[in-house]
This record gives C-alpha cells, structure tokens and sequence, in this order.
C-alpha cells in the first residue's frame, strides 16, 4: 500500500492534488448550477437551451485542442495552471454575482460557458 501512495510525500505534489481536487469539485458544482439555472430559472425546462449550454462549455475542448497543446510545450505550465485557475474562478464568480443580482439572462450563460470551455481547454492540456 505504501508504494501506491508514495507521490504524496512530495509537498508539491500534494499541494497539486488537494488544489486539483477541489478545483473538480467546484467545477461539477458550477456545472450543475448552470444547467439548473438553465432548465428552471432562465428557460422553464427548455432542451435545446441547455444542449446549447452543454455544447458551448465542451466545443472548445475540441476546437483549441492543437492550440491548447502548443500552450502546454511553449508556455510555463505553472504559470499556466495559475493563469487557467485564476480566470475559471473569475467565470465561475461572474457568473454567482449575477445570478445573486438578479441581472442573468440566458445570453450571459451562453457566454460564460464558452468561455470556460475556452479556458478548460488550456487548464487540462498540462
């Protein structure tokens, strides 16, 4: 058992895997937030808006893959983990305040989540 574990007595390693982690989790968090939002409160269980929403989050995975791979070769990927990190939880927090505001309408969904599909794209290449 002790041979399985023997990455996490690196700190860097550990410090990666605890962020990664809760990262994930606050992803799948927004995610089913979104497509909540989406069915009940923006559309009133409308379909086609939330495979528009679904489409524009995992579109860009494909799309920038070859770009999001010349990223991770020529780019530090520390730096570009930090920079990814930083713009999904300015997303994620553009999207909480309006919501809480009161002032979200449907296009801005659909723009959120393109836009964290762009930035997903460069966070899971490194």
């Amino acid at each position: 058992m002790r041979k399985n574990f023997r990455s996490l007595g690196n700190r860097n390693y550990r410090l990666w895997a605890v962020g990664s982690l809760l990262s994930y989790v606050g992803t799948w968090m927004q995610r089913t937030a979104q497509t909540w939002l989406v069915l009940t409160e923006l559309t009133h269980n409308d379909a086609s808006a939330l495979g528009l929403v679904t489409g524009l989050q995992f579109a860009p995975l494909v799309l920038l893959l070859p770009w999001s791979g010349l990223a991770a070769d020529r780019i530090n990927r520390r730096k570009l983990l930090i920079v990814t990190q930083l713009l999904q939880g300015l997303l994620a927090a553009g999207l909480g305040v309006l919501t809480v505001s009161g002032a979200v309408q449907l296009w801005h969904v659909y723009v959120l989540a393109f836009l964290f599909g762009c930035v997903t794209a460069f966070d899971i290449t490194p």
